[in-house]
């Protein structure tokens, strides 16, 4: 578990961590034990089903998913050692490059997606004209599009702060495409609402203050405390109701 908390905090975007829960604890106890273990404050995310059959009933159990959606790697994470940091680094390097035979006048339009510059690619297939051109076009669209449904997803949840940033490295990387700029231009909208004031300096506030506890002694007293007083300033906020979860899991009674 803090290798793989390590490797989400340090990869980012470049690696999606799930922890699935399978002995049975209800939602309350494992996100209070989570969080007691200094596991939470990241961008892991929290699960009790399943996405595929596990090996057997040993715990751990780390299985890695590559780009394609395969399971390339499965098992107690002991038992694979370094193959799994061998093959978590190449589908990283594998994600950032064109997919295997891809011709080469396309390879440039995927260089540029990976750096982020979404138009220039998008661009760039338009030029080429090509059936290939044009499936890579849509992938860009569609890899884009998900991108701006989370954004959606972060203002709907009240993550704000996380919204402005995304927002703001969409537009621009979007200049000149226009049918995504658009369906952007509506969440953009969105933030710019004076409705989303207070949410914004709630999220900036109380964001940034649980992930700072989650490296220091998360439930200690003061800093549950701290949390209270901020729900309260906050109230009417989705960024008040973390903060009021983390006081109520703070009192979940865990087992030695």
């Amino acid at each position: 578990m803090p290798t793989a908390v390590k490797h989400q905090r340090e990869l980012g975007d470049d690696l999606q961590v799930i922890f699935v829960e399978c002995q049975g604890a209800d939602r309350d106890t494992y996100e209070a034990f989570a969080w007691k273990m200094k596991w939470m404050g990241n961008a892991a995310m929290w699960t009790e089903e399943r996405p595929f059959p596990t090996l057997g009933d040993g715990l751990p159990e780390t299985a890695l998913i590559g780009v394609d959606g395969r399971v390339i790697l499965q098992g107690n994470p002991a038992a694979l050692g370094k193959r799994l940091n061998e093959a978590l680094a190449a589908e990283i390097k594998k994600s950032k490059q064109a997919p295997e035979g891809t011709p080469a006048e396309l390879k440039k339009a995927w260089t540029l997606f990976a750096k982020g510059e979404i138009a220039a690619a998008i661009a760039e297939c338009d030029k080429l004209a090509t059936p290939e051109a044009g499936e890579a076009k849509a992938q860009f669209s569609a890899r884009t599009k998900a991108k701006v449904e989370r954004l959606k997803r972060l203002i709907d949840a009240g993550y704000v702060a996380q919204a402005d940033a995304l927002a703001d490295e969409l537009s621009a990387s979007l200049t000149g495409a226009t049918e995504l700029s658009s369906q952007l231009a509506e969440q953009t909208a969105r933030l710019a609402e004076p409705a989303l004031a207070n949410e914004r300096e709630a999220s900036k506030a109380i964001d940034a203050a649980l992930d700072k506890l989650a490296l220091d002694k998360p439930f200690e007293p003061g800093n549950v405390k701290k949390m209270a007083a901020l729900a309260e300033k906050f109230a009417g906020t989705k960024s008040a109701e973390r903060a009021a979860r983390f006081v109520a899991l703070s009192k979940v009674k865990l087992e030695r």
